[in-house]
Parts: structure tokens; C-alpha cells; sequence
């Protein structure tokens, strides 16, 4: 691998400037500018952009780009990474593939690279699983395999919790450690209503991309299933679903918000914010939202999987544009590598930087098996509860084509269930029914 002649000129610089005004700057800010100085000053033939599903400028996108940065400081290829923002639309990430004239690496999430590899617009990175096949769970690797090919390398996420105001379940006299399954869940929901002015639990039933994996965790949980093992038959018109459906119909919604069949997962954390609601089902900004917010109650977490549920997992994957030159392709494999490294796990850490409350907070975290298992999350212990489950997910999208269901009947149907405008049994008929058409349209070659 090539050697840049200015590399050694640069660490000398570094190392004369950090001598020279430790005084002058906090370490670490004065540090990143300078490693930020030392890129822009590296010699590069050309650039490989990195979208991710943010805004560049915005908290989550600046704190991309110090890990990112970090790479360059030591990068010996002759392409600059550059981060590019964007979203999570589906249409214009679609639109921007299909571009000639554009070749990157996305951060994308887990439904997508199924859906996009199968259209061969992701290129194939099945030679990065093999050497770190042990660093993340099976269960994550699969949701970006379609026929033994890896479209997509996991980088950062979450699985869903049960987080709590720790104020309101004192007030209660709820023990959070008494709480171990739905029965228990309930016992201590009615506990707060009878002993305290709030809701039991926010929850979601808005048309919304909220009440999909939001509900799936119950059906999950309950021993459903959305669709075969091949993928190519609806499996959700079950007995297990009903139950499922149910229970978060009935019993949990019994003692939700008063608003809950209309609202979606933001309006669930302004309740929960504001003490509305005890319990809220979310990912690590549920705490931090709290944090970010002069920290009015103490929070708790609760995992998902020690109440009999299957939480939904939010990998982020690394993938490459298919039509990426092949020089790019491999110049970006010791890219892919650091992220997925030790150190570029433990860079997610720092989290993004809220200039309001001079403080940074985790908005993902990382997901590397032995970076949960070695402790190196201490500095966050009470986000261990948000990494449970990564090995028993609940799978929103378990095959590609189901982003059209979810899309067109799914979530408008669930939605329809929670308003009592169509019954639970009717619901499930209706998705088994078109789900199959679909389904069979895409093993056919269809793609409307």
C-alpha cells in the first residue's frame, strides 16, 4: 500500500502544535481541529462520499464525521472519505443508486440493503464477513444476505427498551425488578394509575412507520412470525397474532394516553417527557431525551427480552454502490474495516455534541458482540438494556418485498385495528390475502 510523502511532515506538525498550545484549548476540541487540518492537507486523487441518513451539519452527522476524519488522519489510499447527508427515503436513495454519475458508500438502514441488493445496486461485501464473522450475532449478518451474499456490514444500532420515570414508579411503590413478564407489566401498570395522576404506558397506533415494529415485537414475542422461513408465504394470520394484537389492543391499551390510537413514537416521548406516561417502549434517545431536557425525573431501563418480548433492532449497515469503480471498491475495504474495528466502535461512544447543553450524547451505540460483552460501554451502563436481544429480534422487514406490504396495507391496517374500524381477525385475513399476492408477484419477477 502506497505511503503519502507528507505523512511524516504531518505528524511532526501535529506533535509541534499540540506542544505548543496545550494552554491555549481544551484537549480534546483542540486535538480534533487539528486532525481536521491534517486531512484537508493530505494529497488524495479523488473523493468516495459516505451518505448517511442524516444531515451532514446536524449533531449525529458532525459526530460521523470525527470518525470518519479519524480514518483519514491514517488513510494510505489515494481516495479521501468525504460524509454526505441525507435520510431514510426510500425513493431517493432508489433514485440516487440508479445515478451513473454517483458512487458511494450508505449508511443504510437494515430494511433497505435486503431490498436494494436484490435489485443488484449493492455490491457484493461478502469477503468482510469471513474475517469478522464473530463480531456481530448471526441474526444481524442475515438481515443483509439474500443467497449467501452480503449486501450490507453492521456499523451501529439499538435494540428497543422499556424505559421508566423512576419518580413516578417510587410514587407508586412499583419495584422495577418486580416487573419480569406482560402479567407482572400489567400489575404494576394499574399500580400506577390508581396511585398516581399519570398514564401506565405511552403507546403508538398512528398510520404511522411506529405502530409496524412497534407491534411486530408482541407478535414476535407471543411466537408469531410474518412470513416463512423462505420468505414466500404470509405467516401472520395466527392464533399467536391474535393474542398479540390483543394484548396491545387491550390489555396495555387500557392504560395508555388518552390519544395513543393517533399518536406516533414522538408524541410518546413528549408525554413521557412532560410524566404523562410511566413507561414508554423506545431506543437510547428515550433517555437521552430526558437528559437533553434538564433532566426533571430519574430514568430506568427495562430489556424488552426479560419481559418475554422481541425487541426491534435498528442496525445501521455500511453498503457500497454496485457501480462503484473497481479501484474505489478497494480502496474502501480498510474503510469498512475501521469502522467495524474496536476503535471505530468505541468512536460511536462519543456520541453527538449538543452545543445547548455543552454535552454529548450516545444517539446510537455500538454493536460489536465483544464491545458488550468486555464492558466498554461503563461510561453508559444504563444502555446495556437497549443492546438485549440482538441474537432474538423482532424483524420489521423480514424479506425485501415486505417493504411493500408494510408501505400499502400493513401499517394503514394496524392503524385501522387500533380505531376499531376493522376487526383483528378481519385485519390478519386481509394482510395474509394481499401479502401473498404479493409476494408471489415478486417470485414471479414482478416489481410494481
Amino acid at each position: 500500500m502506497k505511503i503519502h510523502k507528507y505523512t511524516g511532515l504531518f505528524v511532526f506538525i501535529i506533535f509541534v502544535i499540540l506542544v505548543g498550545s496545550g494552554c491555549e484549548k481544551d484537549g480534546r476540541e483542540h486535538i480534533e481541529e487539528v486532525v481536521t487540518d491534517a486531512v484537508n492537507e493530505k494529497q488524495y486523487l479523488g473523493e468516495i462520499a459516505f451518505r448517511i441518513p442524516w444531515p451532514a451539519y446536524s449533531g449525529r452527522g458532525v459526530a460521523i464525521q470525527k470518525i470518519v476524519e479519524k480514518y483519514n488522519l491514517n488513510n494510505t489510499t489515494d481516495y479521501k472519505i468525504s460524509v454526505v447527508g441525507g435520510d431514510e427515503n426510500l425513493s431517493l436513495i432508489h433514485a440516487d443508486l440508479l445515478e451513473d454519475t454517483k458512487t458511494m458508500v450508505y449508511l443504510l438502514p437494515y430494511r433497505y440493503v435486503q431490498y436494494f441488493g436484490e435489485l443488484g445496486l449493492l455490491e457484493d461485501l461478502t469477503y468482510s464477513k469471513k474475517p469478522y464473522e464473530d463480531y456481530f450475532f448471526e441474526e444481524l449478518w442475515s438481515l443483509a444476505t439474500i443467497e449467501d451474499k452480503v449486501f450490507g456490514v453492521p456499523f451501529l444500532g439499538h435494540a428497543m427498551g422499556l424505559i421508566y420515570n423512576r419518580n413516578l414508579l417510587n410514587q407508586a411503590e412499583v419495584d422495577p425488578a418486580s416487573i419480569v413478564d406482560l402479567e407482572t407489566l400489567l400489575v404494576a401498570l394499574e399500580q400506577i394509575e390508581s396511585n398516581t395522576e399519570a398514564n401506565g404506558i405511552g403507546l403508538v397506533g398512528a398510520d404511522h412507520n411506529d405502530v409496524s415494529w412497534m407491534v411486530n415485537q408482541f407478535i414476535y414475542g407471543f411466537g408469531g412470525q410474518l412470513v416463512d422461513v423462505e420468505g414466500t408465504k404470509v405467516m401472520i394470520n395466527s392464533e399467536a397474532s391474535k393474542r398479540a394484537l390483543s394484548f396491545y389492543k387491550n390489555d396495555l391499551g387500557r392504560y395508555a394516553q388518552e390519544t395513543w390510537t393517533d399518536d406516533n413514537g414522538e408524541d410518546v416521548m413528549a408525554y413521557f417527557r412532560q410524566g404523562k406516561i410511566a413507561f414508554e417502549i423506545q431506543g437510547p434517545w428515550g433517555i437521552t431525551d430526558i437528559w437533553k431536557n434538564q433532566e426533571p425525573f430519574e430514568t430506568g431501563v427495562i430489556p424488552l427480552t426479560d419481559i418475554g418480548i422481541y425487541p426491534e433492532v435498528g442496525p445501521m449497515m455500511i453498503s457500497v454502490d454496485q457501480k462503484m469503480d473497481d479501484s474505489m471498491k478497494v480502496a474502501i475495504r480498510p474503510f469498512v474495516e475501521f469502522l467495524i474495528s474496536r476503535e471505530g466502535q468505541k468512536l460511536i461512544l462519543k456520541g453527538e455534541y449538543s452545543p445547548e447543553h455543552d454535552r454529548y450524547y450516545p444517539f446510537r451505540l455500538p454493536i460489536r458482540r465483544d464491545m458488550i460483552d468486555r464492558g466498554y460501554m461503563e461510561d453508559y451502563p444504563e444502555f446495556y438494556g437497549f443492546l438485549s436481544g440482538l441474537d432474538q429480534p423482532s424483524v420489521d422487514v423480514p424479506v425485501p418485498k415486505w417493504q411493500r406490504i408494510k408501505d400499502h396495507y400493513y401499517e394503514s391496517g394496524l392503524h385501522d385495528v387500533m380505531k376499531e374500524k376493522i376487526t383483528i381477525e378481519a385485519f390478519l385475513t386481509w394482510i395474509e390475502t394481499e401479502g401473498n399476492i404479493v409476494l408471489n408477484d415478486a417470485n414471479k419477477g414482478g416489481n410494481k
